[in-house]
């Protein structure tokens, strides 16, 4: 598959209260709580809507293009190693 890129919400931990109110946002179900921090355990399914970024009263969450493996007509994605 082609190395490409997708629009995602990145967690920033150290801003993150564990709320959960992102995940309670988040219509196609793609985060999780891992832990005591929400983690987007599904990006192939995520919308890219940024529901959770407004849902967010921490600011904790912010959207950015990541880099992934994957055919973006058919909605399959998958992490590659990636630094912001």
């Amino acid at each position: 598959m082609k190395a490409t890129y997708k629009w995602v919400p990145i967690i920033f931990e150290d801003f993150c209260t564990g709320c959960g109110r992102c995940i309670e946002s988040c219509t196609p179900r793609c985060l999780e709580m891992v832990g005591k921090i929400p983690s987007l355990t599904q990006p192939n399914i995520c919308g890219s809507d940024e529901h959770c970024v407004h849902a967010c009263p921490q600011g904790a969450i912010r959207m950015s293009w990541v880099p992934m493996t994957g055919c973006k007509d058919i909605g399959l994605w998958h992490k590659r190693d990636y630094c912001i």
